[in-house]
């Protein structure tokens, strides 16, 4: 056992120290041999201490000493960056308008000669004033250009340095992106030290030597002709941390597989009853997980046991299984027992029952779906948002608290330079903008921002509401994505009134909740459809629900009917919900400018389904992927239709 060697190395280094000590009174004061039985004494004297502080640390019991040592000097140095890194934010949100400007200025001289830099005279500017009247805002199309003359090679375009990466988006809200990047592998790194030394400062029972399950899918990555590599924003890089850190052995990575990864970190965790952390880019990636255990415990417990990976397991390159399976180590029959009887008591709390040291779950909840996985899986762990980010700016906020306490955010000041629109004043082209010292508590806004790798004044066209201030930062919650709004005619409906209408209206049926939802204008109906509506002169939004019947959300749930309504009831309680909330929409199917929404009850697991489906055929990698509320191609809502009850 791993403890009884660190405790046989403790002790053996002491009573070296204490042998070497007591050589040292032994000799002549000032002699050689004096003072190398001295320095003898104290090197024993550290290791032996060292070594006692390594079982404080709560390493887990399947590793060597080797495989702790280097786990402790990866997670150490990455703890010691981060604390550096957090120091720094502390400092920028005591002050962060002179954050803002220094960052500002900096990014402005170092790009200033650069093609673009020259074009607009950045390296002139001198204040945050004169680059808001001189600069315009943006959006993609104004930077295309530019980004396919660096892709192709060319130097001294956007940024004086070539950049390491672009960073393809997951298409959100229409075709997908590039994103140059300087040092891309340095800022993902930088944010997960912030992220891990952050972890640790919120769970002080969480060891530096706990291992964390990393949920990731790897994605196809490419390069450009300038040798930039062209991937996600999230996707990891190979290195030291990864072999030392995370309960999948780094091979385990390589998996570009959704389901088959989803078994090796499951299969790897679970052999790890130490596992202390579980992060992913989304939250809905663990829930995933955590149904994928419930339909696949026997065959994980029967590979734990005998130390092989199932053949129902495929992978694309053989060297992956027989690398994963020398990580194994052979079977381990107690711990296969331990989680078979366990798993065959029921899923409930199952999380804390298999890791009774897991501490804590890290993750973006862009779903709403903690309160349905703690409930379910995670009872009695503390859940953690790891802030604010997307492809164009990486990190942009942090929250510093626990969900429960703060949903709220924290803006990165020294990471990016922020601007805010008014929501009224949004749908202006160039409309007067506002600083982080502006802003007003309970207001909305949409965020614009400058970062270090050639976007200026860039519209994102995320919209957030100011909640508060931290030291003297404002804060602030994510409220929805301007390009998710749904717009007949000019009701601009948004995700948030949305979701809540539909939660409320499915809350009046009897025994029934919203699993997921889907939604569309019927404009996007091509005409050869057969749920196109030739009698039908007014657009309307076309709702896809999937539903469960309360109650039944467990082990079964992929074997259930479908729930029935009758559609008129569904249409109406909707429709009622939505006029209810939004005055212009009310309005409008007053006047019949706007027809009743048609509601389609989905087969259950059509989400999980989907998923699939957009990962197999677009340019979304499984780490990116967000449910797409809004539906904005025919491929996707023909998927939906067939999949309809």
């Amino acid at each position: 056992m791993l403890t009884s060697k660190l405790l046989m190395i403790s002790v053996i280094c002491g009573a070296m120290a204490a042998w070497s000590a007591y050589q040292t009174t032994s000799t002549s004061f000032g002699s050689w041999k004096s003072i190398w039985f001295g320095f003898l004494a104290v090197v024993a004297f550290c290791i032996s201490v060292l070594f006692l502080w390594i079982l404080t640390l709560r390493p887990s019991p399947k590793q060597g000493v080797i495989s702790v040592l280097n786990h402790l000097y990866f997670a150490g140095t990455s703890y010691i960056r981060g604390k550096y890194y957090l120091r720094q934010l502390k400092t920028a949100w005591k002050n962060p308008r002179y954050a803002q400007d220094q960052f500002l200025m900096r990014v402005l001289k170092e790009n200033g000669d650069t093609d673009y830099g020259r074009k607009f005279k950045l390296k002139n500017i001198v204040s945050a004033e004169e680059f808001r009247k001189r600069h315009s805002l943006t959006t993609y199309e104004d930077y295309k250009p530019y980004v396919e003359r660096v892709m192709a090679g060319e130097q001294g375009v956007m940024t004086q340095v070539m950049p390491n990466a672009f960073v393809q988006t997951s298409g959100t809200t229409g075709p997908s992106k590039y994103f140059p990047h300087r040092d891309h592998r340095y800022l993902l790194t930088s944010i997960m030290d912030v992220l891990y030394t952050h972890l640790h400062e919120l769970c002080p029972r969480l060891g530096m030597l706990q291992k964390k399950l990393f949920h990731y899918v790897q994605p196809v990555m490419s390069r450009a002709k300038n040798g930039g590599s062209i991937r996600s924003a999230m996707s990891l890089y190979e290195d030291g941390f990864m072999a030392s850190c995370y309960t999948t052995p780094p091979s385990g990575f390589r998996i570009q597989s959704f389901n088959e990864a989803n078994y090796i970190h499951l299969l790897f965790a679970l052999l790890d009853p130490n596992t202390g952390v579980f992060c992913g880019t989304f939250i809905g990636g663990i829930d995933t997980l955590m149904k994928k255990l419930e339909q696949c415990w026997e065959d994980i417990v029967d590979d734990i046991e005998h130390g092989t990976i199932t053949e129902k397991v495929k992978f694309d390159d053989a060297d992956i299984r027989s690398s994963l399976e020398q990580a194994l180590g052979g079977g381990h029959p107690e711990r296969a027992g331990e989680l078979r009887r366990q798993f065959e008591k029921g899923f409930n709390g199952i999380m804390k029952r298999v890791w009774p040291n897991l501490e804590v779950l890290a993750a973006v909840d862009n779903t709403g779906i903690w309160p349905d996985l703690k409930a379910k899986y995670a009872e009695g762990i503390p859940f953690v948002s790891i802030g604010y980010g997307n492809s164009e700016g990486m990190i942009l906020a942090i929250s510093p608290w626990f969900h429960e306490d703060n949903h709220s955010m924290v803006f990165c000041t020294n990471m990016a330079f922020f601007e805010f629109i008014r929501l009224e004043d949004s749908k202006e082209s160039q409309p007067k903008t506002l600083l982080i010292d502006e802003l007003e508590i309970g207001q909305e806004y949409e965020i614009v921002f400058t970062q270090d790798s050639g976007l200026y004044r860039y519209r994102v066209g995320d919209v957030i509401r100011i909640t508060g201030y931290h030291y003297n930062c404002p804060t602030f919650e994510f409220m929805y994505r301007m390009g998710l709004i749904l717009n007949l005619r000019y009701e601009k409906m948004n995700q948030v009134v949305l979701k809540a209408g539909l939660q409320s209206a499915v809350g009046q049926w009897n025994d029934v909740g919203l699993v997921e939802y889907a939604v569309a204008e019927s404009t996007l109906i091509p005409k050869s459809s057969p749920a196109f509506e030739e009698t039908e002169d007014m657009p309307y939004y076309v709702i896809f629900l999937e539903l469960h019947q309360a109650g039944n959300t467990g082990e079964n749930k992929e074997t259930k009917e479908p729930v029935e309504l009758a559609s008129n009831e569904i249409m109406s309680s909707i429709d009622a919900e939505l006029r209810g909330r939004n005055s212009d929409y009310e309005r409008l199917r007053r006047e019949g400018a706007i027809s009743q929404p048609r509601v389609h009850i989905l087969k259950p697991g059509t989400f999980e389904d989907l998923k699939q489906h957009v990962v197999n055929t677009t340019n979304t990698t499984a780490n990116q992927y967000k449910v797409p509320q809004r539906l904005r191609t025919v491929d996707t809502l023909n998927f939906m239709f067939d999949h309809a009850v």
